[in-house]
């Protein structure tokens, strides 16, 4: 089991990609206050739940990750409307991201918190948090309503479509909006979309198909293939024309436009001092903080409070690494 790290309150929550806060120049930011999953997903873009992959796990409390929410609204001239709490592994894996919700919901500027969810963990107590916390929307992934398949694609044999039926059906009793997020996995799941899609014309949601994807450090599911975003289209054509359900869902459908991107602090070639506070979330990598950011130093071993040297090697979307 991979060991948690509990990030000090003092450490930047802007800068790296697995835990805090990501800001890729729209009115949408990404919150991502846990990395622990329950699943171990065949598909996983992230490689969730794999000790070898991910030796150390992130978690940072409401109060550290309020803070640096507020702090990127700010850097964006408060042109922020959604609140989007996902992860690289399973948001509700943490207790306490209904207190993450609530502070967002106070924010003038915010009109949407959403938050992913593979719905394993989602209980009548959870539920009830959430929607007393003013959640706006759950986007569930949902693979297919076949419970052998859906164990398999889940990789994990106590998943349980049954429970995740349950939920659906309590879900209607709040003001929390479901839209389905299925990945269309070409020649595994493709009877399932559309007995997918059907129920969420039946349960009055939203639907977002997902496109497979393959990344360099993805799990790779070997009994399908990536397909080009063209046959994506075209398939989510067909069976917009058969149910009648507009599947073709970009940004601007969730309200989602273009905005000022955080100030970078930081760009590829800088050379800098840094301290190190933590293990990366890859083998072999280090934490460090520098100008009230945090950065992700590559192939070097961790250990507490080292200075170092490095220089930027990336500042894509404002998540740092150097070497």
């Amino acid at each position: 089991m991979a060991k948690l790290i509990k990030l000090q309150e003092d450490v930047p929550l802007l800068g790296l990609l697995h835990i805090g806060i990501i800001d890729r120049g729209s009115t949408l930011l990404q919150v991502r206050s846990t990395t622990v999953c329950n699943m171990r997903c065949q598909f996983c873009s992230t490689a969730a739940n794999d000790n070898k992959v991910h030796p150390y796990n992130f978690q940072v409390t409401p109060n550290h990750i309020n803070t640096w929410i507020d702090e990127a609204i700010r850097l964006k001239k408060n042109n922020v409307t959604e609140i989007n709490i996902d992860s690289v592994g399973e948001p509700t894996a943490d207790k306490d991201v209904h207190k993450i919700i609530e502070h967002v919901k106070t924010v003038p500027s915010i009109q949407t918190v959403s938050m992913q969810t593979n719905g394993t963990l989602l209980t009548k107590q959870k539920i009830n948090q959430y929607n007393d916390a003013r959640l706006d929307r759950l986007n569930i992934s949902i693979h297919s309503l076949d419970e052998k398949q859906s164990k398999e694609l889940f990789g994990n044999e106590t998943y349980s479509i049954t429970k995740i039926h349950e939920a659906l059906e309590y879900l209607k009793e709040t003001n929390i909006k479901v839209n389905i997020t299925p990945v269309w996995l070409p020649q595994i799941n493709e009877k399932e979309i559309p007995k997918l899609i059907q129920i969420s014309k039946d349960i009055n949601a939203t639907i977002a198909i997902q496109k497979y994807e393959v990344y360099k450090n993805s799990r790779k599911y070997k009994r399908t293939k990536e397909t080009n975003w063209w046959k994506f289209y075209k398939q989510l054509e067909l069976w917009e024309k058969e149910y009648k359900t507009k599947l073709k869902v970009g940004p601007h459908d969730f309200k989602i436009y273009k905005s000022q991107r955080i100030p970078k602090v930081f760009t590829k070639g800088d050379k800098i001092h840094t301290i190190a506070v933590a293990p990366g979330w890859y083998p072999n990598q280090v934490t460090a903080v520098s100008n009230n950011r945090a950065i992700t130093i590559l192939n070097k071993e961790y250990h507490p409070n080292e200075r170092t040297r490095i220089t930027i090697t990336s500042d894509a979307n404002g998540i740092y690494l150097g070497k």
